[in-house]
């Protein structure tokens, strides 16, 4: 079956205006890209009906991010794969099981995801034209699984693919009400993909969803799966990375 693959990012540090003031000296906070297309699909084509990953989202932290007690402002830079006209909302999912609603219902899940995480941070790696060094080992949050159970669990339910929620959440303002206090958060979000290894297979051949998940100043990450088979997709994923203050 051709598979197709739309990517994109996002990411955020404690600055003074999340998005609207980066560090101009550190790389990783310009803007992030607009959405592309590593199939053979025209840039203006409506979305694919296989599978998907969003621009990667995240506010790096930055030598002159303002201490800890700033408030989070909202990213000023997102990207959408999302068809132009809002579809219809799909019927809620229901839970593949008790309790496993938020992660697909794959066995394993939390450990097989942050193994593969820590597995790929392990080692140096090129992220498109840029290599990181081997970064220490991320530990599960809950507060960042419940930003990311929420929004995948948003997603599955209305239809659509953004890192913006369609009430214009922006991922941070997501996981600060999560109840994470944070100095550096990002996001990756995908779509379409079955199984922890394709999910991580495609953020890992995307350069901006690898550099969040090479990022050394991340130390704490989780990752939802939610699967709704009447939404264009079906199966919905986010991953928040976070350090805390």
């Amino acid at each position: 079956m051709n598979r197709h693959l739309l990517l994109a990012s996002l990411s955020c540090a404690a600055l003074a205006a999340c998005g609207g003031g980066n560090d101009a000296s550190t790389a990783a906070t310009a803007a992030a890209p607009a959405a592309s297309i590593s199939s053979s699909q025209p840039a203006g084509a409506a979305a694919p009906a296989s599978t998907v990953t969003s621009n990667p989202a995240s506010i790096p932290a930055a030598s002159t991010a303002p201490a800890s007690s700033t408030t989070p402002s909202p990213s000023a830079t997102t990207s959408t794969t999302a068809p132009a006209s809002s579809p219809a909302p799909a019927a809620a999912p229901a839970a593949d099981s008790a309790g496993t609603a938020q992660t697909c219902g794959i066995g394993s899940f939390q450990q097989d995801l942050l193994a593969r995480i820590n597995q790929a941070r392990a080692s140096s790696r090129a992220c498109g034209a840029t290599t990181y060094q081997a970064a220490g080992p991320v530990t599960w949050n809950a507060r960042l699984f419940d930003a990311a159970a929420a929004h995948a669990q948003d997603m599955a339910a209305n239809n659509y693919f953004s890192h913006v929620s369609l009430d214009g959440t922006t991922f941070s303002q997501r996981i600060t009400a999560a109840g994470y206090a944070w100095s550096a958060v990002g996001e990756n979000i995908a779509a379409g993909q079955t199984t922890p290894a394709e999910v991580m297979a495609a953020w890992l051949a995307s350069p901006g969803h690898c550099a969040n998940i090479m990022n050394a100043a991340y130390t704490e990450v989780a990752v939802a799966c939610v699967r709704n088979d009447a939404s264009q997709y079906k199966w919905y994923w986010a991953m928040e990375l976070g350090h805390p203050q």
